[in-house]
Parts: structure tokens; C-alpha cells; sequence
């Protein structure tokens, strides 16, 4: 309104003192055009009407209310008389408006979070293939020399990770990108804030790492990769690069190049450690928080129980729709042809993982930002596709959504 669109999201914790300050504007030009009418009650266009619309719509319903506290009392003062059925009607324009911005403004942040949600799966997918690349590149180089590829040399460090001695976990990784890069000394840290600092590992212990470095600030401040022969500004650094990992626009980590031989100090290589390192980040955040939910549906595959998670608490903080679908099969032909069916009918954001039990096998399948009926089509894709109908006794399925992980437990449970 009055604010321009940055400054609106800057100052919107002062929405009040903006709708003080519109409506006073209002009522100095009523006074100035008709001092026995301020608001302008008797014009045959109900200015009011339009104030408490661009006030209600833009800040919500309690900036609404304060603005009709505000122009009631003004019409109490005012005027001989009050008019009741004015300040009623206009009451109740107010509260619809309220409502409309209630619903679309949390229509707007449900939206945004699932775009955030597909960005975010998104930037993991495109690091886990650049990864595979990466890795297969290694393979073609020195397949004789060093016959296990990255991603599996990054399996096995991830087998050994601590909660309790993360320390390990970071100087392995460090040793991999060091073999793997020809990196010759280099930092890892942890960065909880701009002034917190944590170093994870190091390839020579006895080296200072200096945070005031002018690579190393402007890669903190400016969140992407920084390195000497980027700007002849960085030439008098001790760095020769710093690489920060960012998760959610959020700075958590910083890989830090002393010293590299200079016919390995290329772009490409850069660019591969800024993808190692932050998938190594990405790794190990959620290795934490599986650490944490151990016992969240716990008989699942790793990368499932994360994704379930993670949407688990989207739909309590937001409301928003996620669908996990279940087959259980108690024919084991049926099991390995639903696992090979599903499979080739996933999209490219669904997850699926499977059981098996002394009775039967189950394979589950997320559906991210879907709700139930969605997935009527899957299902009858993979029955048509077995050549069987839904009434089969060897099989049978049920979708859940993902606020009902105790539903699931129990439909796992029973035999």
C-alpha cells in the first residue's frame, strides 16, 4: 500500500501503525473536504467500504478490526448521531474480507511450501546425479588403480558415521576428496553463525585457518563458491578457494583449498568438490535425523523413512497432502511382479520402498504433495498391468494419508 513490495515484507510487523496511518490520512482529507462529514458517510461512493478492503485484504483481519475501531470512534465524536447500520454493514464487509485473506493467504504459503518441497528434491536429485557421474568418470580413469567407485567409497563412510564422534566421519570424507581431487591441504568446517565457527577436519593439523581471509568472508556473505583467479581482489589471499555449503538459504558449511597442485586446480574439479561436498552435507543431515526417528517406521529403507518424515511434518505445520499407498502380497511371483511394476510406473518425485515378513511382503509407495484419490489411477494401472482385479485374495492395498502413520503401523501389524 504505502510500501513499496521489499519494504512491505520488511516492515509488515508494523502493520497496525500503517493502518493508523492510512486511516488518519483518510480522515484529514474528509476534514478538510467537509468538516460535518469526515468520513464522507453521505457521498454516493462508500469510501469506507474501499479502506477497509485494501486494509483487511493486505494485513488481515485484526488490522481490519483496528481500522473500524479507529473509524467508529471517529464516527462517534464526529457526528450528531451514529449510525448503526453503516457501522454493522461495514462490520460485516470486514469480517468477509478477514476471511478471504485468511484462506488465500494460507493458499499462497501451502503453494510456496510444495514449491520450496519440488526445489529442494530437485537440487538433491541433480547432486546425486552429477554424483553418479562423477563417479563414473573416476571409475573410467583409474578402474584398475582404484577399482571402488566415490559413491561407494561415501557408502562405506557413511556406515561408520558416529552421532555421538562425527569428527571421523568428516576426516574420512576429507581423505576422499583429498585422494580424489589431488587436493594437497585443505579445512572443513561446521558454521552454525557468521561469528561460530567449528572446524570438522583437516588435512594438516598444525595449519591456522584464518576466518578473516577476504575469500573466506566473501564466500560467507555472497553464499557461493569463491576462488583466486575468479577476481585479481583475491589474488593476495592465503585460499586458493572456499566453497560454502548452503541448505535452505542457510549457510551450515565451508570447504576450504590452501594449497592444490596447478594442473589439478581446475574449473572442473571445483565444481566436483562443490558437489561432493554439499551431498556429503545433505548425507549427513539426514543420517542425523534418522538417528533421531529411529523408531519411525523403522522396518522401511532409509531414504523412505526421511522422505516420510519430511512430509510428515509439512502436513503438520501446513496441511499439506501427502499419500503413501500399501500393497500387501502374500504370493511371492505377485511381490516380485508389483515391485518391478511400480517401479517402472514411479514419477519422478514418488518413493518406493518394500518389507518383508514371515507372511507376507509389502511394498509402499509415497505420493509427495498428492491426496488420496490421486492415486486411484496408479492403482489401477499396476492391476491392470498384473492382469488381475482389485478383489484378488493374494493381494491387497489401502492408501493412507500421511498424517496416519499409527493407521499404518497397524495395518503393517495385522496378518
Amino acid at each position: 500500500m504505502l510500501l513499496t513490495s521489499n519494504q512491505r515484507e520488511k516492515f509488515f510487523k508494523y502493520a497496525y501503525l500503517e493502518t493508523m496511518a492510512i486511516i488518519g490520512s483518510y480522515i484529514g482529507v474528509g476534514y478538510l473536504i467537509n468538516p460535518k462529514d469526515i468520513l464522507m458517510l453521505d457521498s454516493e461512493f462508500s469510501f469506507v467500504t474501499i479502506l477497509l478492503a485494501i486494509v483487511t485484504l493486505f494485513h488481515g483481519m485484526s488490522s481490519g478490526v483496528f481500522a473500524l475501531v479507529l473509524l467508529g470512534t471517529t464516527m462517534k465524536l464526529g457526528y450528531e448521531e451514529f449510525n448503526y447500520m453503516y457501522f454493522l454493514r461495514e462490520s460485516v464487509l470486514m469480517l468477509i474480507f478477514g476471511e478471504f485473506h485468511y484462506y488465500w493467504t494460507r493458499t499462497i504459503k501451502q503453494h510456496a511450501i510444495e514449491d520450496k518441497f519440488t526445489r529442494q528434491k530437485l537440487s538433491e536429485l541433480s547432486k546425486a546425479f552429477y554424483m553418479l557421474k562423477i563417479s563414473h568418470d573416476q571409475i573410467e580413469k583409474s578402474y584398475v588403480v582404484k577399482p571402488m567407485s566415490i559413491r561407494n567409497s561415501i557408502l562405506t563412510i557413511k556406515e561408520k558415521f558416529d552421532i555421538d564422534n562425527p569428527e571421523i566421519f568428516y576426516q574420512e570424507f576429507l581423505m576422499l576428496l583429498q585422494k580424489t581431487l589431488n587436493i594437497e591441504r585443505a579445512f572443513l568446517l561446521s558454521v552454525e553463525d557468521e561469528e561460530s565457527m567449528t572446524m570438522m577436519a583437516q588435512t594438516d593439523k598444525d595449519e591456522i585457518f584464518y576466518k578473516d581471509d577476504l575469500i573466506v568472508q566473501d564466500a560467507m556473505i555472497k553464499k557461493k563458491p569463491i576462488y583466486i583467479s575468479s577476481d585479481d581482489l583475491y589474488n593476495g589471499s592465503r585460499y586458493l578457494a572456499a566453497i560454502p555449503v548452503v541448505m535452505e538459504d542457510r549457510l551450515i558449511g565451508l570447504f576450504i583449498i590452501s594449497k592444490m597442485p596447478f594442473m589439478s586446480f581446475n574449473k572442473d574439479n571445483l565444481i566436483s568438490a562443490t558437489i561432493l561436498i554439499s551431498y556429503m552435507f545433505d548425507e549427513l543431515y539426514k543420517l542425523r535425523i534418522l538417528n533421531h526417528i529411529d523408531d519411525f517406521l523403522y522396518r522401511f529403507q532409509d531414504n523412505f523413512r526421511f522422505e516420510v518424515y519430511r512430509l510428515y511434518n509439512l502436513n503438520q505445520k501446513f496441511k499439506i497432502e501427502s499419500t503413501i499407498l500399501i500393497f500387501k502380497s502374500y504370493d511371492k511371483v505377485k511381490t516380485h511382479m508389483l515391485h518391478e511394476l511400480v517401479g517402472s510406473n514411479l514419477r519422478s518425485l514418488d518413493l518406493m520402498s518394500y518389507l518383508t515378513t514371515e507372511n507376507f511382503d509389502a511394498v509402499a509407495i509415497l505420493f509427495p504433495l498428492a491426496d488420496r484419490s490421486s492415486v486411484k489411477g496408479f492403482v489401477n494401472r499396476i492391476y491392470n498391468n498384473m492382469h488381475i482385479d482389485s478383489s484378488t485374495l493374494d493381494i491387497e492395498q489401502s492408501s493412507f494419508s500421511i498424517s496416519e502413520l499409527d493407521t499404518i503401523k497397524l495395518y503393517l501389524e495385522c496378518q
